[in-house]
C-alpha cells in the first residue's frame, strides 16, 4: 500500500526529484505494476525497474568473496537497495558500499567496435593501436568473426581496466582513507578498519559505458553487411571515417535497423 502512495504522488505531483526504483518481482500485484507503469506512460523517466530476484542473487554471490568471511546474509541479500543508478547494495550501518566504484574504472564497448574494425587502431581519437591486432577488414568475412574479434578487444579492454582499478583500490585504503565515513559504519568501527580497506561485502560495480550502443550497432552490422549484403564492410568503413558525409542514405538505413528495447 505504500509503495502504490508513493507512486500515486509521483504521478500526480509530476517532480523530477527524487527519481524512484522499483522491485520487480512475479509477486507483484497487479493494482502496484499498473501504478508503475502509468508513470512511466506519462513520461516521468522513473521508475526505473530493477529484477528483484537477480538483485537478491547478485547480493548473495558477492558475499562469497568477502575477504573477512561476513558478507550478507540471506535476510540482507533479499532486503537490498538501489545504489545510485544501477548497482544493488546493502542497506544500515554494515557492509554498505562506502564509495561508488573503488578504484574507478569504465570501458566503452561502442569505442572498441570502432576499432575493431581497424585491426585495433584507434583512428579518430587518439592516433595509436588502443587494443590487440584482432585482424583488418579483409580478414573479417561473417558475423562471427567481427563478433570474436570484438570479444577479443573487449576481453582485452576489461582485464586492462579491472588490472588498473585493483592498483587504485591499493593506494586509495593507503592514501586516501575516509575517516568519517568509517567513523559512521558499525563494521569499520569493530575492525578498526578504514572504510576503503573494509571488504565485508564487496563491491562489484563496474561501467560499462555505451553497452547498448556497441549492440545496435552489432545488430546493424550483422543485418545490413552480412544478412542483406547491402553494404560491404569495407564500405562501412569509409562511411564511419567520413562522419557519414556522402552516405546519407547508408547512415539513414544504419539508423532504422533493429535496435535493443523495441520489443525486437
Amino acid at each position: 500500500d505504500m509503495t502504490d502512495a508513493i507512486l500515486e504522488a509521483a504521478k500526480r505531483i509530476r517532480t523530477a526529484e527524487p527519481s524512484i526504483v522499483f522491485r520487480y518481482s512475479k509477486k507483484n500485484r497487479e493494482k502496484t505494476l499498473c501504478w508503475v507503469f502509468e508513470c512511466i506512460r506519462d513520461g516521468l523517466g522513473y521508475p526505473s525497474i530493477k529484477h528483484d530476484e537477480i538483485g537478491t542473487e547478485q547480493m548473495k554471490e558477492y558475499a562469497k568473496f568477502s575477504l573477512n568471511g561476513n558478507g550478507a546474509t540471506d535476510e540482507e541479500a533479499h532486503n537490498w537497495v538501489n545504489v545510485l543508478c544501477m548497482s544493488p547494495g546493502i542497506h544500515g550501518r554494515r557492509k554498505t558500499q562506502k564509495t561508488r566504484s573503488e578504484g574507478g574504472g569504465s570501458i566503452f564497448p561502442a569505442k572498441l567496435l570502432e576499432i575493431t574494425l581497424n585491426d585495433g587502431y584507434d583512428w579518430s581519437y587518439a592516433d595509436m593501436q588502443l587494443g590487440p591486432k584482432t585482424g583488418d577488414l579483409a580478414s573479417l568475412k561473417t558475423f562471427e568473426d567481427v563478433w570474436e574479434a570484438f570479444r577479443k578487444q573487449y576481453q582485452y579492454a576489461i582485464n586492462l581496466c579491472i588490472s588498473t582499478k585493483d592498483v587504485s583500490r591499493y593506494f586509495e585504503q593507503r592514501f586516501l582513507q575516509m575517516p568519517f565515513v568509517s567513523a559512521i559504519d558499525d563494521g569499520c568501527m569493530a575492525l578498526g578498519m578504514d572504510a576503503c580497506a573494509l571488504s565485508e561485502q564487496p563491491n562489484g560495480w563496474h561501467n560499462p559505458i555505451t553497452t547498448i550502443v556497441a549492440a545496435n550497432s552489432l545488430v546493424a552490422h550483422q543485418k545490413l553487411v552480412f544478412e542483406e549484403k547491402k553494404y560491404p564492410l569495407e564500405q562501412l568503413s569509409q562511411a564511419l571515417k567520413a562522419n557519414w558525409e556522402g552516405f546519407e542514405e547508408m547512415r539513414v538505413d544504419f539508423k532504422r535497423a533493429p535496435k535493443w528495447g523495441n520489443d525486437d
